[in-house]
């Protein structure tokens, strides 16, 4: 049964190829202290935190004694747009799907991953950016109402 949950849930890595020269995104704007804010603001204090342990009530005590720390940690990662690694690091945690018969089969299971509350943070940034680059250029269809900001039924 471990390797029919390993196989499904843990695909085979593919080789790794080296990194291109990274060099600063000349249109990035810069990281600023409202996007750090913002995202840690969306953040659950309840959330667990990933391999590193640090959970979000840390980073926003950390924020809020010295906004610089996240900002300068992060700015760069902003600047190249690149995703460390090291950030991609997660753990995941098996749980049965409730009411199934019996847990022989690996769709019994359901997987949560767990990432750094860092990492997150990253992400949280970035896809604010995404959504408004989306919006500005008209990507997005008026119609859509869901998986948005301000726009889903709960808004209205």
């Amino acid at each position: 049964m471990n390797d029919a949950l390993m196989g499904l849930f843990v695909p085979p890595t593919a080789a790794f190829s080296p990194l291109p020269r990274l060099r600063p995104h000349k249109t990035a704007p810069p990281l600023t202290a409202e996007e750090i804010a913002s995202a840690l603001s969306q953040s659950s204090p309840s959330a667990a935190p990933g391999t590193d342990g640090i959970p979000y009530l840390t980073w926003k005590q950390v924020n809020a004694s010295n906004p610089n720390i996240l900002l300068q940690t992060l700015s760069g990662l902003i600047t190249i747009g690149y995703h460390l690694a090291s950030l991609k690091v997660a753990n995941g945690v098996v749980l049965n799907k409730p009411g199934k018969p019996f847990y022989q089969s690996p769709s019994s299971f359901k997987i949560i991953v767990v990432l750094r509350t860092i990492t997150k943070i990253l992400e949280r940034i970035v896809a604010a950016r995404l959504l408004i680059a989306a919006r500005t250029k008209g990507l997005i269809h008026p119609n859509q109402c869901g998986s948005l900001p301000g726009l889903s039924t709960d808004d209205i």
